[in-house]
């Protein structure tokens, strides 16, 4: 008797730390970034509640400007913003700033900053095992890096590369913008897409000082007038996909893992053939399945969707979802795999989708959420 009550109460004891477990599974917290003045608040942090799809605004933090791209650091604890342009030591430079998230409220408590050294900082992102932060700056089409510090802070400045060139689109491609630096999914190599140049620059990442080595004969090569904007890789490493701005289209390339050349494949469009007004494209990314791409336009206000070929890589358009705004610079595949979240720069609005695992289409639930000028958003 004493051992079935023993069995009964360990039992109890399971249910309810499940039980709990798995409530704490339905909630998630939203960071989104925006273009907001120093003046007012320009990061919002919200609770998500995957049952009924509410968001709940729990913080809102200013002192930056226009904190516009975020990334969370890989162990959960630590968010990063660019923010644009600050005036530091006589210089217009963008900066970065650290913070540590209280994982049990989501709340942000800000550690340090530091200047990014070029102006129009745009993009910021982590390699998997947290050792290493790559910032691109736009404006002066420069990529740098710092170390990020066992307490989540950012360290001193370890390496910074000037990219050099131009191309063909005398308004936008005059000089080089670097606009979003990836790395690949072994952390071996850093993509940089650089809108004015034409290029996705190549460079091997020794992890020890904190250095970039330049691979010139890996550099992805774009059709002259693209302007490449952000990158995505495949979950099985052996093709990357840049979504070109200026062109409204999308390269695919082979990327062979061994020397992290990329070789393009295919370039397809991202707006249907009859839509003639002007669009830009902006942000891109693969489902966690693999087997769907979605791509922004800003103009046609829409995602592009795409599926995705297993064995070459090749994309095929299945469905254009309107994104219930103006606008979408930037969105969010849920890691889960069960939502999209669009934030639309020019309505002010955050719009969520519910994701069908099935044929990769869009089903809006939710588009109430007001924020000024969101551009980025990520979930924890």
């Amino acid at each position: 008797m004493k051992n079935l009550l023993i069995s009964i109460s360990l039992l109890l004891l399971f249910s309810m730390s499940y039980l709990k477990s798995s409530a704490q599974n339905l909630f998630d917290f939203l960071y989104v970034g925006t273009y907001n003045e120093k003046s007012k608040p320009g990061i919002f942090v919200f609770h998500f509640n995957r049952t009924d799809y509410s968001l709940k605004l729990i913080q809102s933090v200013g002192g930056m400007d226009s904190p516009s791209f975020l990334t969370i650091h890989p162990n959960g604890q630590f968010i990063y913003s660019v923010n644009r342009n600050t005036v530091i030591s006589g210089k217009r430079w963008g900066s970065v700033s650290a913070y540590s998230i209280d994982r049990k409220s989501g709340i942000l408590i800000h550690l340090n900053d530091q200047p990014t050294f070029g102006s129009e900082s745009c993009h910021i992102s982590i390699d998997s095992k947290g050792r290493l932060a790559f910032i691109s700056n736009y404006s002066t089409g420069n990529v740098v890096v710092f170390p990020i510090v066992y307490d989540g802070k950012l360290g001193t400045i370890t390496d910074a590369h000037q990219h050099t060139g131009k191309s063909i689109d005398m308004n936008r491609q005059k000089g080089p913008h670097a606009h979003c630096a990836m790395l690949s999914p072994d952390d071996r190599y850093l993509y940089v897409a650089d809108l004015g140049i034409d290029k996705i620059k190549t460079y091997e990442i020794d992890y020890q000082i904190g250095k970039l080595l330049p691979i010139p004969e890996s550099d992805g090569i774009m059709n002259p007038g693209a302007g490449p904007r952000h990158i995505t890789f495949h979950q099985s490493g052996r093709f990357a996909y840049v979504i070109e701005e200026l062109a409204s289209s999308i390269s695919v390339f082979y990327r062979n893992k061994n020397t992290g050349s990329l070789q393009m494949i295919q370039h397809i469009p991202t707006i249907p053939q009859d839509f003639t007004d002007t669009n830009y494209c902006a942000d891109i990314h693969i489902d966690p399945s693999g087997q769907f791409l979605y791509g922004s336009n800003r103009g046609h206000d829409s995602l592009a969707i795409f599926k995705i070929n297993q064995e070459n890589g090749t994309l095929e358009n299945i469905d254009y979802q309107s994104v219930y705004g103006k606008w979408p610079r930037n969105f969010l595949i849920d890691p889960k795999g069960e939502f999209v979240f669009v934030v639309n720069q020019n309505s002010d609005n955050l719009v969520i989708f519910k994701l069908n695992n099935k044929n990769g289409k869009l089903e809006k639930i939710s588009d109430n959420t007001i924020i000024p000028k969101p551009v980025c958003v990520k979930i924890l």
